[in-house]
């Protein structure tokens, strides 16, 4: 496994730990399927990590080992310095936290209820659930949903309240699994800018995901992963700055959609509403598209230096399908 990473983080409490991991499924008309294949992923306290990797990488395999859903063959998982089997108990289930892609809680319920819930679920003492709910949707900023049932908020809404349940106890450790898929643009803004303001430097954050530009605006760390193990592991800035081309981003209004098919140029959602990013991955160098985009009267609406991760990552999984 290459590390990508400093001194200061090899310092750092390492709140997960995989080591030497490996998970095999049995083929039933093929050969054994190596979902793990020595994996090996530190991750300090405070950090977020994005968990990043192509289809079949092993992903949704480490995660669920992390949670004891999953046993590996061999190698060890600790937490907080402890092997996992001593870890993950009733006693030590509400310091941990999950959020999965489709996180189901009781449809008819109220979300003032269905919180109340979980709060009993997770032994919250009674005369503090009160307290704990409001704390959690101070946290989340879902006061105005509170009356709403379950089945009545949109997947953005939902996501929000399934969050809101994941912090009930304050676990120090959460785990995110695809959060934002489904997410429609302004909803991934909204919960991108939730991860960031859970964020108080105590808590550790580990998200899978195939949103590159989510991750890339969210994540202290990345860790990509392929052929079940991580290939590459170090801090987001750190990572970009040192494979990057210098060059910039050209963000443009999505009126401008048509004309940009017309002249070959590929692009892609972005963080900003309304604005839609050129992606430059034939290698047309940046100048060169600002003059077409003059020729044919296109005004940029923004230009800003290049982080480009997604270059980064197909460079390190040679352009394999993402998950």
């Amino acid at each position: 496994m290459k590390i990508n990473t400093t001194a200061e983080i090899i310092k750092q409490e390492m709140v997960v730990e995989y080591n030497d991991i490996h998970m095999i499924f049995p083929g039933k008309f093929r050969k054994p399927v190596y979902a793990l294949d020595s994996m090996g992923l530190k991750i300090p306290s405070g950090s977020i990590v994005g968990l990043l990797g192509p289809n079949g990488c092993g992903k949704t395999t480490a995660v669920s080992c992390l949670l004891g859903l999953l046993f590996p063959q061999k190698g060890e998982i600790k937490l907080w310095g402890y092997p996992i089997e001593k870890m993950v108990t009733k006693a030590d289930a509400p310091r941990i936290g999950v959020v999965l892609e489709d996180t189901r809680l009781p449809p008819f319920m109220t979300v003032a209820k269905a919180l109340t819930a979980v709060c009993e679920l997770r032994n919250v003492p009674k005369f503090k659930i009160s307290l704990e709910v409001e704390r959690i949707v101070e946290a989340t900023r879902i006061k105005s949903l509170l009356d709403h049932r379950i089945n009545g908020l949109s997947k953005g809404q939902a996501r929000r309240v399934g969050v809101a349940a994941a912090l009930i106890n304050d676990p120090p450790l959460l785990v995110m699994d695809e959060p934002a898929s489904g997410l429609d643009i302004s909803a991934r803004i909204e919960f991108n800018d939730l991860v960031r303001n859970l964020d108080d430097g105590n808590r550790t954050i580990l998200i899978t995901s195939h949103l590159l530009s989510d991750v890339e605006n969210t994540c202290t760390h990345i860790a990509i992963m392929q052929s079940g193990n991580v290939k590459v592991f170090g801090e987001t800035q750190h990572l970009i700055a040192n494979n990057s081309d210098d060059s910039i981003d050209i963000f443009i209004h999505n009126k401008y959609l048509s004309d940009l098919d017309h002249l070959k140029l590929l692009y892609d959602k972005c963080k900003y509403p309304q604005l839609i990013k050129i992606i430059r991955n034939n290698g047309i160098p940046a100048h060169e598209v600002l003059g077409l985009l003059a020729n044919h009267k296109i005004v940029p609406a923004r230009i800003e230096p290049c982080e480009d991760l997604i270059s980064y990552y197909l460079s390190v999984t040679e352009n394999e399908e993402l998950q």
